[in-house]
């Protein structure tokens, strides 16, 4: 018998904050995925999203590491923010796969970020690099799966393409957008983010101007 190589989930992005929508893609993405781990990244400053107004890093990383406290399959990643710069998703996986040689990496992206994945750079290196799964989320559009094909090592049909590429959530209407304009008014943002990190929010007066 074989031994069963380990597979590592990738879920990067601003966390500005981090809320629980997140938490059901990275647990959901465990589950059906059967990753080992997920690893969180927060970026420092990504290149194909404008983070000018964003949180310091130090404040996002500290929520991520507040929000994922306690699940034993997830684990903060700080390597984007020790880096500095902005952060390319292929250094990223580059030092991921020297760090971990015998694990597949699959990397979670958003539906939203599928539409500027050509932008990336490198999109064929980064899927070499991982197994790229989008997230669906519930109550939208269905993605069209059809433009990672020209960067996939090899053309898989519309059929194999939605079962190793694509993973459905539930519907769930929570944003960080939204939970920062919530917190501006001075409007509750209870159960829409941990409880540790709604305490962190409030402490250090974030997102009030």
């Amino acid at each position: 018998m074989t031994n069963q190589r380990t597979r590592i989930g990738v879920l990067g992005g601003t966390f500005d904050p981090v809320h629980l929508g997140h938490l059901m893609i990275a647990e959901q993405a465990r589950e059906h995925l059967n990753l080992s781990e997920v690893r969180w990244i927060p970026a420092a400053t990504a290149p194909h999203e404008q983070l000018k107004n964003a949180s310091d890093s130090t404040h996002r990383l500290t929520m991520v590491q507040l929000a994922i406290c306690g699940n034993s399959h997830f684990v903060c990643d700080d390597r984007e923010v020790r880096r500095g710069g902005k952060s390319y998703t292929i250094d990223t996986l580059h030092e991921l796969k020297s760090q971990f040689p015998n694990a597949d990496l699959v990397f979670l992206m958003g539906a939203d970020s599928l539409r500027e994945f050509s932008k990336w750079r490198t999109p064929g290196e980064i899927c070499k690099a991982a197994q790229v799964v989008v997230i669906a989320r519930g109550g939208q559009p269905a993605p069209d799966l059809s433009s990672l094909n020209e960067f996939l090592p090899e053309a898989k049909s519309t059929q194999q393409l939605n079962d190793e590429h694509l993973l459905n959530m539930p519907q769930f209407e929570v944003s960080s957008s939204d939970i920062r304009r919530r917190v501006a008014l001075g409007k509750s943002i209870r159960y829409m983010v941990p409880a540790a990190v709604e305490a962190y929010i409030r402490q250090h007066n974030l997102y009030r101007s």
